[in-house]
């Protein structure tokens, strides 16, 4: 349930639906900052893509396709610890989320992000 939720506002984030800041809350204290950049970094390149495939034609008067989870595989390498895998289907092309949830206190919080 807590990959979903995390999974979900990263997917808010790489539409531009959230801002970046907000996977703070989701995230360990000290590994925060590496987290919200991981976010920033991939929204920038989500919009970059976007942009180069509609550079040299006419603006579409349409929204671009958001970007969805096709699907999500998670894997619990010891207990209190979840790594997972998503697929992310974003437009024509397929993207790939890599994150680490840890157990803290009874709070799921990531200690790792990478949009690949």
């Amino acid at each position: 349930m807590a990959v979903r939720r995390f999974v979900g506002m990263c997917v808010e984030v790489l539409n531009g639906y959230r801002p970046a800041a907000h996977l703070r809350s989701l995230s360990q204290p000290r590994e925060a900052a590496n987290v919200v950049a991981q976010g920033l970094a991939g929204a920038r390149r989500v919009s970059e893509a976007r942009q180069a495939r509609t550079a040299g034609r006419a603006p579409r008067p349409r929204r671009p396709a958001p970007a969805a989870v096709v699907r999500l595989r998670l894997c619990e390498p010891r207990e209190g610890a979840v790594e997972a895998a998503a697929v992310l289907l974003l437009g024509e092309r397929t993207h790939a989320l890599a994150l680490r949830l840890e157990l803290h206190d009874g709070v799921w919080m990531a200690s790792v992000l990478r949009f690949i």
